[in-house]
């Protein structure tokens, strides 16, 4: 993440010269304007409870069904968010699970949960400060959950950085139930181990 000078202070937040405050709030309004729950997921998410890292895209989950989607999308689309058609037509079994849209450069992932666990963590999630704006952030625990079920390389690097920030913090009895739950014990066990 390239740090920018503001009011003679650094700025960490700003990604490829685009603020990740005027991002999110665009974003959020949307949401909010639609009534829909949301939690941000992914490596912004990661800043609240790990080391941060340059990435060009923000993720979130949405709770709607397939409707509710596309209305948010039609909101996200008046509102100057364009909606990454390309990408729909060349990722179809994604219809009415995930969309892509593109705003100031950034890539913006918007997804409705795939399990049972992404439901879960909209119980769970954590009011957090993102520059001057708040937004509901996964927690730790599921934000390491979520990790390890996609399992890439960077997926167990960013779940190690959260297990160093947070450490005795976490709830162990709550990361160890659902790993069990959605069949990634190993991977915690591993990771715990490290």
């Amino acid at each position: 993440m390239p740090a920018t000078e503001h009011n003679g202070r650094r700025n960490e937040s700003v990604i490829l010269g685009v603020s990740i405050e005027a991002v999110l709030q665009q974003i959020v309004a949307c949401f909010r304007g639609e009534r829909v729950p949301y939690v941000l997921i992914g490596a912004w998410a990661l800043s609240a409870w790990g080391r941060p890292r340059a990435t060009a895209d923000v993720d979130f989950l949405v709770l709607v069904d397939e409707d509710d989607l596309g209305r948010l999308s039609d909101r996200m689309v008046k509102a100057g968010i364009a909606l990454d058609e390309t990408w729909l037509k060349w990722n179809p079994m994604l219809r009415g699970s995930q969309l892509r849209f593109q705003f100031q450069g950034i890539t913006v992932d918007v997804m409705r949960p795939r399990d049972e666990h992404d439901q879960e963590l909209f119980r769970r999630k954590r009011r957090r400060r993102m520059d001057a704006l708040y937004c509901w952030v996964v927690s730790p625990e599921d934000f390491i959950l979520q990790k390890l079920k996609v399992g890439r390389p960077r997926d167990f690097e960013d779940a190690l950085s959260v297990l160093e920030r947070s450490g005795k913090k976490l709830d162990l009895r709550y990361l160890k139930r659902w790993g069990t739950r959605i069949g990634i014990l190993a991977e915690l066990h591993y990771v715990l181990s490290l």
